[in-house]
């Protein structure tokens, strides 16, 4: 975005007669820069407007700020709204509609991330492709990627997020995708749902887009009646089903593991029908490899790491653990799983007969594991247990020897990543 603060004032209803230009937006102080327009956001704990000052000295040149807001403006343009979230959505759903670029959206429970970078990453041999950075998929995170964006390229992939019903629709009003992924369904962020196929209706408003032509989706989402009933062309992938449109028949994967192959494989089925040869896209697979904290491997003292660390629900531990290479010991470095509501214990205790046969040790770490343990202890094998993280790290290096493996994960509020600078 680039935009003269004059301009930019009739949206939010006001006259501003500074010719400054707006070159960049945020939400965070720390990411201020000269000529930025700064959103005043409230959260649960940290409030925007407390940062005002901070910005200004960085370099904003401008402020979006709640209406009830009574203090100074440190030298900033104050733009009062009635919510300041709104105001970041609307502004960037107004940007949006200056562009033409043909948009994916890409969600599911497990396999988001991983997904929407495999895909940027392929049709890049053969398009000018931007994409959303990290995990900024949310009511506030994918419209900031919008207003940032310099609006060169022609394909935008936006990896497109949810907590609860009706989050995804307002994602699809700001920036309507003409095709869809949709990876697996799980029990994940469910603690606004009752049952599994209220999550796979939410995921669904992904194809409410008047412009949607196509959707792309895992084959087991056939089981929910909420995918079946979609009316929009549907193209389905998996590992080795011959029911599906897509396997590992058509291109072949740069991956041993079976979550990742059918991420690839998500990411290959868009790739195909874009007109990409299998050529192109096995010469693009060639630069893949595992996101951040998702699947990557760390050697360490001899000990093989497996940091899968960034977020945690029950079909991404049950993934992970399946595809955990062979060692001397298999270790489960494991945090609780949040935000699963009602399907708190009945998840936890699901894993943990997964897991059984698959670990040799398992340490974990929160209240919500206990069901975990009595699976363990039940069955036999050795399973620690502690409330915080800081004790678990401590274990865990007197447990891990040479020729371990270890998996990291847990949800992302553990950063069981950082267990492995202990070593």
């Amino acid at each position: 975005m680039r935009k003269k603060l004059k301009e930019i004032g009739p949206f939010f209803g006001q006259r501003i007669k500074r010719d400054e230009v707006i070159v960049h937006a945020s939400f965070d102080s720390r990411n201020v820069q000269k000529g930025t327009l700064f959103f005043a956001l409230t959260g649960e704990t940290v409030d925007g407007h407390n940062y005002l000052e901070e910005a200004a000295k960085k370099g904003a040149i401008a402020a979006v700020v709640s209406n009830s807001y009574q203090g100074g403006d440190f030298g900033l343009v104050l733009i009062p709204v009635p919510s300041v979230k709104r105001a970041l959505q609307d502004l960037a759903q107004e940007v949006f509609q200056e562009k033409s670029p043909l948009v994916i959206g890409v969600t599911g429970t497990v396999g988001k991330t991983t997904t929407k970078e495999f895909l940027a990453t392929l049709l890049a041999e053969k398009f000018r492709v931007i994409k959303n950075p990290g995990s900024l998929n949310s009511q506030v995170g994918l419209p900031l990627t919008i207003l940032n964006w310099e609006g060169q390229e022609e394909i935008f992939v936006l990896e497109m997020g949810m907590s609860e019903k009706g989050e995804l629709s307002r994602l699809v009003e700001i920036a309507p995708p003409h095709l869809g992924v949709l990876t697996k369904i799980s029990l994940a962020h469910s603690a606004f749902f009752n049952k599994i196929e209220e999550i796979a209706e939410a995921k669904c408003e992904l194809f409410e887009s008047k412009r949607v032509e196509r959707g792309f989706f895992h084959l087991d989402t056939k089981a929910f009646q909420s995918v079946r009933l979609l009316n929009v062309a549907k193209t389905w992938f998996d590992y080795e089903d011959p029911r599906a449109d897509v396997t590992l028949r058509e291109v072949e994967s740069p991956f041993e593991e079976r979550h990742l192959q059918e991420n690839f494989l998500a990411a290959a089925s868009v790739a195909l029908h874009l007109g990409m040869s299998r050529e192109e896209i096995e010469e693009g697979a060639k630069k893949l490899s595992p996101f951040d904290h998702r699947f990557q491997k760390v050697e360490k003292g001899g000990a093989l790491f497996v940091d899968d660390s960034y977020n945690a629900s029950p079909l991404a531990m049950k993934a992970a653990l399946s595809s955990l290479p062979k060692g001397k010991r298999r270790i489960g470095f494991l945090g609780a799983m949040k935000e699963l509501g009602v399907f708190e214990v009945s998840s936890h205790r699901e894993v943990a007969e997964h897991a059984l046969p698959l670990l040799d040790h398992l340490i974990c770490i929160g209240e919500e594991c206990v069901p975990m343990i009595e699976v363990f202890e039940k069955g036999g094998k050795t399973v620690e247990y502690f409330k915080e993280k800081e004790g678990a790290v401590k274990r865990l290096k007197e447990v891990v020897v040479e020729g371990d493996v270890v998996l990291l994960k847990g949800s992302n509020s553990f950063k069981l990543w950082t267990t492995l600078e202990e070593f």
